[in-house]
């Protein structure tokens, strides 16, 4: 009787996670995903993040997707969007791995910022607009397009830019 009355709500705290984690990927064009979304790596979704995480990334980036970034990153693209990829394998091992995504006269080009390895904690993405930044090791930019972030919420983060046409990037936080 007492498991009975808990079954009907956590459906419903498991249907509004794959809610939300939809809603957050509606910025992403399902051409990008198809892209991306291969050999069982999907997009990190806020039902991804650790119990703890999720609070965090929720207050600081309200309204965002902690696996998508879009803006205007590249040089020499039309659009573009960081995405933070994961995977696990048979023994729950995760894996996470970052690209770029460019969309160039309608044409979708990935490459990889931060090659896959197995993680104990995930990383989230975030825009910066341009600006003038600092890095812990003072590292001074000052950017004319955006730039974004890949942070594990509670360890490191670092800030990523194209400088002409290479990219760069310079710790944030430790």
């Amino acid at each position: 009787m007492y498991l009975k009355r808990w079954i009907p709500i956590a459906m419903f705290f498991a249907l509004s996670m794959h809610s939300r984690a939809q809603v957050c990927l509606t910025a992403v064009p399902d051409a990008v995903r198809s892209a991306v979304e291969q050999d069982n790596w999907k997009i990190l979704g806020p039902q991804d993040l650790t119990d703890e995480d999720r609070p965090i990334f929720k207050g600081n980036h309200p309204g965002q997707c902690p696996g998508v970034a879009s803006g205007d990153f590249h040089p020499k693209a039309d659009s573009s969007f960081v995405i933070a990829l994961l995977k696990e394998d048979d023994q729950k091992h995760r894996f996470e791995k970052t690209l770029i995504v460019t969309l160039k006269k309608n044409r979708i080009e990935t490459a990889v910022i931060i090659p896959p390895a197995q993680v104990n904690a995930v990383s989230v993405v975030w825009k910066l607009p341009p600006g003038h930044w600092r890095g812990l090791d003072g590292t001074r930019v000052a950017l004319s397009r955006d730039s974004f972030v890949s942070e594990q919420i509670i360890a490191a983060a670092s800030q990523y830019y194209y400088d002409g046409s290479h990219l760069k990037s310079f710790v944030i936080s430790r």
